[in-house]
């Protein structure tokens, strides 16, 4: 859901896991919905059973799946998808990694660590494609750009890649990163921020961006997009190895579907968002609905195609990570993600 992020070693070992729980800021306020499964529409007789793994509870980021879905494509290809929501962001990662689920959601910079770690999982399309997350604070705090953090309190997730980020930025502004206050709030710190306990918090500006707009509330935003922090694709979609070695056709099908259902959220997202919401009835109308609008047209936005993954993209953050402290070793980035099973 949702951008999210020093000894090198020392600090991998909560890595794999927690950095994916940076998406569940962007999703404050969901409920867990139920899996939900395909229903065949001028299929062939016998369907592929399959199964995609979610990042998070369904969300505008997930809209493409849920299009393919109702519109019966995934069947048109053979394929009988189911979609799990996992108990955590992290499990699909591990269920993809652990052969138990063909394909999931996740992050590049969580995919990163996991090779790094010499774990076989591979980005096989850029849901987004460019980062959408900044840091934020309430338009009237005053604060208008990184060199404005000096002195403030950040509401932290715990995770290790909020400090590289932070300082960053900053740095990019000649301000000193270790005047700021680290305020461990866990899931909250949108919530915190919006409360005024925290004067700064990482956000996702399609999701908790749109949240603030509809409340009324005015942001001031620091993207990492366009700055001097690296781009990187959040998120991906991710295969593992042995899913490419051994399903190939089958992955080429469910990126065919999926990337006509992008397409089509693309084109058309008021209808898109209803879509999704039928899938995801807990989730708040007014805000999947103004999320899709604002999304929709960031999905391929300057790419040749949706799904289009940039080697320099996947080369420069991972030495950037790398540069941090944020992986046990230097990888091939080149290895980490492939645009092979995305459509022509």
């Amino acid at each position: 859901m949702i951008a999210h992020h020093t000894p090198r070693v020392r600090r991998l070992a909560p890595l794999i896991g927690a950095l994916a729980l940076v998406l569940v800021v962007a999703l404050a306020g969901c409920q867990r919905a139920a899996p939900t499964t395909s229903a065949p529409t001028e299929a062939p007789e016998v369907l592929t059973p399959a199964t995609l793994s979610l990042d998070w509870v369904p969300n505008t980021n997930h809209t493409g799946f849920y299009v393919a879905l109702d519109k019966g494509w995934y069947a048109e290809e053979g394929i009988d998808l189911e979609i799990q929501i996992p108990s955590d962001p992290s499990a699909a990662l591990r269920q993809v990694a652990a052969g138990n689920t063909e394909w999931g959601v996740s992050f590049q910079e969580e995919l990163t660590i996991a090779r790094s770690t010499d774990i076989p999982v591979v980005s096989i399309a850029a849901i987004i494609q460019h980062n959408t997350a900044g840091f934020a604070a309430l338009a009237s705090s005053g604060i208008d750009s990184a060199a404005d953090f000096e002195g403030k309190t950040y509401a932290s997730f715990g995770l290790p890649i909020e400090r590289p980020l932070l300082e960053g930025l900053m740095a990019c502004e000649g301000a000193d990163a270790s005047t700021v206050e680290f305020v461990d709030v866990g899931f909250d710190a949108f919530p915190a921020l919006l409360a005024g306990r925290v004067d700064l918090a990482m956000i996702f500006e399609g999701w908790d961006g749109i949240q603030a707009q509809l409340r009324g509330v005015d942001l001031s935003i620091v993207r990492f997009y366009g700055s001097c922090i690296p781009d990187y694709y959040t998120p991906v979609i991710i295969a593992g190895e042995s899913t490419l070695e051994n399903k190939p056709e089958l992955t080429r099908r469910f990126m065919a579907a999926t990337a006509r259902g992008y397409a089509y959220a693309a084109e058309n997202p008021q209808e898109a968002a209803e879509i999704l919401l039928a899938h995801s009835p807990e989730s708040d109308p007014a805000l999947v609905r103004a999320s899709q609008e604002w999304l929709s047209p960031r999905y391929q936005d300057d790419a040749p195609r949706w799904g289009q993954q940039d080697e320099a993209i996947w080369v420069t953050f991972a030495q950037w990570m790398y540069d941090h402290g944020l992986l046990a070793k230097e990888i091939d980035a080149t290895e980490a993600f492939t645009n092979d099973y995305l459509p022509e």
